[in-house]
């Protein structure tokens, strides 16, 4: 019955949430809030965000010194972007930030630049 209250099974599950990093389900109250997301809250849990950080950190104080231009489209960037391998937290290079966010979101490996690269690849009027 929906009228059970905060202990239903529907409304645990609406009271909780996935995080993209560790993929464990976990209390709305263990993600940091974000405003740039519909729900306000980071897709990160508290604990991947804190650990994440502390990976960025360590590579900032490793990576080589950035290049004069993007890596990976060599233009000059609005803002860089410490781009890494999220499997074994290894330095990957220096892009802009538009590459490294179109990167992740192509699946942040190889099979996604090259599914994307098919794609254009079989279309008729591609440029």
């Amino acid at each position: 019955m929906i009228g059970q209250g905060f202990d239903s099974p529907l409304v645990q599950l609406i009271m909780r949430k996935i995080c993209t990093y560790c993929g464990k389900r976990k209390n709305r109250g263990s993600f940091p809030k974000h405003k740039h997301f519909k729900d306000n809250l980071d897709s990160r849990c508290k604990k991947c965000v804190k650990k994440h950080s502390k990976v960025r950190v360590k590579l900032h104080k490793k990576a080589p010194p950035k290049p004069s231009v993007c890596e990976c489209c060599k233009k000059n960037p609005i803002k860089w972007a410490l781009d890494h391998d999220h499997d074994d937290d290894s330095f990957r290079g220096w892009l802009c930030d538009k590459c490294n966010t179109g990167i992740g979101k192509l699946g942040d490996n190889l099979e996604g630049i090259v599914n994307a690269m098919n794609y254009f690849l079989s279309r008729p009027n591609r440029k």
